[in-house]
């Protein structure tokens, strides 16, 4: 009975070598490239804000939510890559709820479904293969809010 699995284990270990090929890599390494981005909010208004936003489904579908943006600050409130492309909004973020922070009954503004129109590319590190690090940033102003 031991030789059989013996023999069974030795037959095993043999395919698998067998059906394990090499690599035309020629040693060389493999870099996947990866596109990443940072979205920032500048508050351009009077008011103190709040962002209630949804991520996009790749990322969750989480709701998350910013600190208070005071006026005349721009905040970071996501980060996000992926292997293989550049992200931009509409694949990071499904909807933005602005607030002001004094009322979190009631939005101001809403961007649902996110558009890529409304940001603007605020600095762009790509690399020779096109992907790296871009920096995009919507402008909240009192005439969005009304």
């Amino acid at each position: 009975m031991k030789n059989k699995i013996l023999n069974l284990l030795i037959i095993l270990v043999l395919v698998l070598l067998v059906s394990c090929s090499d690599n035309d890599d020629n040693g060389q390494i493999v870099v996947d490239e990866v596109g990443s981005v940072e979205y920032f909010i500048n508050n351009k208004t009077t008011k103190d804000l709040v962002l209630i936003f949804e991520k996009s489904e790749e990322l969750g579908s989480e709701i998350d939510t910013t600190r208070v943006i005071s006026s005349d600050i721009s905040l970071l409130i996501l980060e996000d890559s992926v292997i293989g492309q550049n992200p931009v909004p509409e694949d990071s973020l499904e909807e933005i709820k602005i607030y002001e922070a004094s009322n979190l009954s009631d939005p101001l503004s809403t961007f649902s479904p996110v558009n890529n129109e409304d940001w603007t590319i605020t600095s762009q590190e790509l690399g020779d293969y096109g992907f790296g690090l871009t920096s995009y940033e919507i402008i909240i102003t009192d005439s969005i809010l009304d």
